[in-house]
């Protein structure tokens, strides 16, 4: 199945998910005292996660190896990040909190759609594709979480992260089969995009719940103490 090239979507997408991985480490979920150069690696390989995964997946050699560009933009976006720590601890805070939000709830079906994009142009399938795109767009954020020993993202109450990624690849990948042939590839594009941009907008602005059907079990010193061994033996004395 030939396709048009997306310039620069993927290298764009890695500087985002670079940015996004330096300032992510500062959440109190994350936050682990990372030296400069750490928050540096953390970057850039939640820079590269996504498009590395997917190429891998597609059986050629990963497009973000293939020269020195991705390093560099991920080097400077991290840069960017560790700039925007020493500027000031609150303008960082509303800017990784509402405009790295808005601007992840943008590119977010980007990376999908390149995703199921390439591997259209892989000829793996329908499905194949759908899969794809999902993975190519949460492999990043999974190796941000996975650096700082935290839960994936993905697989918590998210505000629709994985919804959103999986409507985008699903929607983008069947118009482009449906309209094999003609000459439609960017209207199918758009479409798939704002459909999955409206969607999560919408469902982190008006809060929208998933479903989650086991209670979270309680944290905190004192929980921590009953379930330690030595607190296990005295009971059992």
């Amino acid at each position: 199945m030939e396709l048009p090239s997306f310039p620069n979507v993927d290298l764009f997408a890695a500087a985002v998910n670079a940015l996004y991985g330096v300032l992510v480490a500062r959440n109190p979920s994350h936050n682990r005292g990372y030296a400069a150069v750490g928050l540096l690696i953390m970057g850039y390989f939640g820079g590269i996660g996504g498009g590395v995964t997917r190429d891998v997946l597609l059986n050629e050699f990963p497009a973000p190896l293939k020269g020195p560009i991705y390093p560099a933009v991920c080097l400077l976006m991290g840069l960017l990040g560790l700039a925007i720590y020493a500027f000031s601890e609150s303008w960082e805070e509303r800017f990784r909190t509402k405009f790295m939000a808005f601007l992840k709830s943008f590119t977010l079906p980007w990376f999908a759609v390149l995703g199921a994009h390439k591997a259209l142009d892989h000829n793996v399938g329908i499905f194949a594709a759908i899969v794809i795109g999902l993975i190519a767009t949460t492999a990043g954020g999974v190796l941000i979480d996975l650096f700082s020993g935290v839960t994936p993202e993905i697989v918590r109450p998210s505000e629709h992260l994985v919804t959103a990624a999986l409507l985008a690849s699903t929607v983008y990948t069947l118009l482009a089969v449906w309209e094999k042939g003609r000459n439609t590839f960017f209207p199918v594009t758009l479409i798939a995009v704002l459909v999955a941009f409206v969607f999560r907008v919408v469902a982190v602005k008006e809060h929208w719940a998933q479903y989650v059907p086991l209670d979270c079990p309680p944290e905190g010193p004192e929980v921590a103490a009953l379930a330690s061994p030595a607190s296990s033996t005295r009971v059992g004395k």
